[in-house]
């Protein structure tokens, strides 16, 4: 990789770290104002696809897909899930895999499709499970717990 396209890769980076930042922020605040977020997400998604750095792509990706499930915006949310599943998917990127059904379970419920849900979930635990990633032990969690009507 050459030096402007590690560059670019760092910037795009700082924007995905910021527009995550940000839309925590926002969350914790229980303010519907995401513009901030927005912005450096979009710059982050736009950076990593100049970068021509594929497998970071699907993070920044997953992160917008958040910001739009946040926003209510599940048309947007889902297109940028399908974008990051099929990255991730071609790139055979597991881990990505599994966050992205993670993702599409949280959608599949704000849209009230359980069942749906309940199935991205169980693609996301297998996966987990098999390939050791605990990290997302609590997400899976916090999805069944709102399945079972407790969250």
């Amino acid at each position: 990789m050459g030096y402007a396209q590690e560059f670019l890769l760092d910037i795009a980076l700082d924007h995905l770290s910021l527009g995550r930042a940000y839309l925590l922020q926002a969350q914790e605040e229980e303010t519907a104002d995401f513009s901030k977020a927005a912005e450096h997400l979009d710059q982050a998604v736009d950076g990593l696809r100049k970068s021509g750095q594929q497998q970071e792509l699907p993070r920044g990706l997953l992160a917008r897909a958040d910001l739009h499930l946040a926003r209510k915006d599940f048309d947007r949310a889902k297109h940028d899930l399908d974008d990051a599943m099929t990255i991730a998917t071609r790139g055979a990127m597991g881990l990505h895999q599994a966050d992205a059904h993670l993702e599409y379970a949280r959608l599949h419920l704000a849209t009230g499709e359980t069942k749906k849900a309940r199935e991205s979930l169980a693609k996301a635990k297998e996966m987990i499970d098999r390939m050791g990633y605990h990290r997302r032990d609590k997400d899976v969690k916090e999805l069944e717990d709102r399945l079972s009507g407790n969250g």
